[in-house]
C-alpha cells in the first residue's frame, strides 16, 4: 500500500490526494462490509428444519428409529391416500396397509407413488408366499406377518425387502430371528404386557423386537422402556366404516408423543404438509 501511495504521490499533490482518499475509502467500506456480514451471520436467525429431515431411511434402520408402525385396514386407492395422508400429519412415517388381495397392490402402488421418501409403505396381515410376491411387486417396503413363513421370508429376502415375522413363544422367536430378518414381531404383545418383552430380551438380548398387538398410546411407552425396538399400532376403525381422518392424525400425534417420551427425546415436530401426487415409482 505504501507504495501504490508514494506512486500516485509523483503526479502531483492533488492527483495523489485524491488517490490516497479513494484507496482509504476502499478499504474503509471492504471493511466495513465485513463487519455488517459477520454480525449478520451471528444474528440471523436459523432457517427452518429443511424436509430432508423427514425423509425415511431403510425400513431396517427406520423403523427401530422411528418406534412406531402403524397398521392400518383400506378399502381402495383414495382411502390408502387420505389414510397415510392423516398419519402422516400425525408424524407417522412407517405404514403397513392391510386389505384383500384383489385391492392390496393396487393400494401399495399408489401409496408408494403418492408418499415416496416420505412415508414407509408396508403390507400386514399377508402370510402365504404367493401374496408376499405380490405386495413385494406392487412395492411394499417391508412385510408385517403374522406368523413364521420360511417361504414368504425367502420371497422377501430375495427381493431385500424387509421381513418381519410374527411369533409369541420365546422359541418362535428364536426361530424367527434365525431366518436372519432384522426384526420380529411380538404378536399379541398386549396380552402378555411389557414385562414379558423385558424378561424375554434379558435372555435373548440381540433379538430386535416388534411388539404388535394390543398397542395402545397409554401402554406404547411402556414397551420400549422395557426395550422394544418399535410399536405397531391397530387400525380402531372396521372396514366400511366411516373415518374421522382429524381423529387418526391425533391419535397418531398421541402415539408419537409417547414414544419420544419414552426414549427422553424431544418431541418431534409433525412433518410439513406437501401434495400427495406423485411419479408412480414402482
Amino acid at each position: 500500500m505504501r507504495k501504490s501511495i508514494e506512486s500516485v504521490t509523483r503526479n502531483g499533490p492533488r492527483t495523489g490526494r485524491v488517490a490516497v482518499f479513494l484507496l482509504v475509502l476502499t478499504v474503509a467500506m471492504v471493511a466495513v462490509t465485513m463487519t455488517v456480514w459477520t454480525l449478520r451471520e451471528r444474528w440471523l436467525p436459523e432457517p427452518p428444519m429443511p424436509e430432508e429431515r423427514f425423509v425415511v431411511d431403510d425400513p431396517i434402520v427406520h423403523i427401530p428409529k422411528a418406534g412406531l408402525v402403524a397398521r392400518v385396514a383400506v378399502q381402495g386407492e383414495e382411502d390408502v391416500v387420505r389414510m397415510v395422508e392423516a398419519l402422516q400429519r400425525g408424524g407417522v412415517t412407517a405404514v403397513a396397509l392391510q386389505a384383500t388381495m384383489r385391492a392390496l397392490p393396487q393400494a401399495v402402488s399408489r401409496a408408494r407413488a403418492a408418499f415416496a421418501r416420505r412415508v414407509l409403505i408396508g403390507v400386514a396381515g399377508v402370510h402365504a408366499a404367493q401374496e408376499v410376491q405380490e405386495a413385494v411387486r406392487a412395492g411394499a417396503e417391508f412385510v408385517l406377518m403374522p406368523s413364521v413363513e420360511p417361504e414368504a421370508i425367502q420371497v422377501c429376502q430375495d427381493a431385500r425387502v424387509l421381513a418381519i415375522p410374527g411369533a409369541f413363544t420365546a422359541t418362535e422367536i428364536g426361530q424367527a430371528w434365525n431366518f436372519r430378518t432384522g426384526l420380529v414381531a411380538l404378536f399379541p404383545a398386549g396380552q402378555v404386557g411389557p414385562a414379558y418383552v423385558r424378561d424375554l430380551l434379558r435372555e435373548m438380548p440381540d433379538i430386535a423386537v416388534v411388539a404388535a398387538g394390543g398397542i395402545t398410546p397409554e401402554n406404547a411407552g411402556e414397551f420400549i422402556r422395557a426395550g422394544a425396538a418399535a410399536v405397531v399400532t391397530s387400525d380402531e376403525w372396521k372396514v366400511g366404516e366411516a373415518r374421522d381422518y382429524d381423529a387418526v392424525t391425533r391419535r397418531a400425534r398421541a402415539f408419537v408423543e409417547t414414544i419420544d417420551r419414552a426414549r427422553m427425546r424431544p418431541v418431534r415436530p409433525a412433518p410439513p404438509a406437501r401434495p400427495i401426487e406423485g411419479p408412480d415409482i414402482r
